[in-house]
């Protein structure tokens, strides 16, 4: 599952491009879950957590990051 994926390989910059792991924002990122779908997800430094909030294709995710703008 890609959730755990990301989980296991966080912290691992070198790992990061072996699942996708993009930076979207300073906290919000992106990873690819199969050809078409992504997850975003926030990460939260104080906690730390990963909080996966959003399935969609890239232009579905494009147009969430615009609306967090």
């Amino acid at each position: 599952m890609a959730m755990n994926a990301v989980q296991a390989c966080w912290g691992k910059p070198h790992l990061h491009s072996g699942i996708s792991i993009r930076s979207l924002t300073k906290t919000v990122f992106e990873c690819r879950v199969g050809l078409d779908e992504r997850l975003a997800f926030l990460f939260i430094a104080t906690h730390p957590e990963l909080v996966f909030f959003f399935i969609g294709n890239h232009d579905e995710v494009q147009k969430l990051i615009r609306s967090l703008r």
